[in-house]
């Protein structure tokens, strides 16, 4: 049997990758629960248009196209532009975070 070693060419920026995935996530089930306390809609017309249709496949869409962009990101991150992709996510997903706490507190 032959093995082969995986190695993270940068740990941190792989942490940002875990974390991106982790804050899209938790942004697909807090989305889910607010249209379904009708406290928000989704932003994004396509996924607004896959959560009407099922859920399930909305949280797959939503996570398979924000996994495959990161590791894309993390790909390339030697690449500066790659980089800053990764920090812009996580970023903005951050964001999205607070506006889902904001809205279980005050919503």
């Amino acid at each position: 049997m032959i093995r082969t070693q995986v190695s993270f060419h940068d740990r941190r920026l792989f942490l940002y990758v875990i974390t991106g995935l982790v804050l899209c996530a938790y942004d697909a089930v807090a989305t889910m629960q607010h249209i379904g306390r009708g406290v928000a809609t989704e932003g994004n017309p396509l996924m607004g248009s896959l959560i009407e249709v099922n859920a399930v496949v909305f949280f797959l869409v939503k996570m398979s196209l924000t996994a495959i962009g990161l590791l894309i990101c993390y790909g390339f991150s030697h690449l500066r532009t790659a980089r800053f992709g990764l920090h812009l996510a996580v970023g903005i997903y951050s964001i999205l975070t607070l506006y889902h706490v904001l809205i279980v507190l005050f919503g």
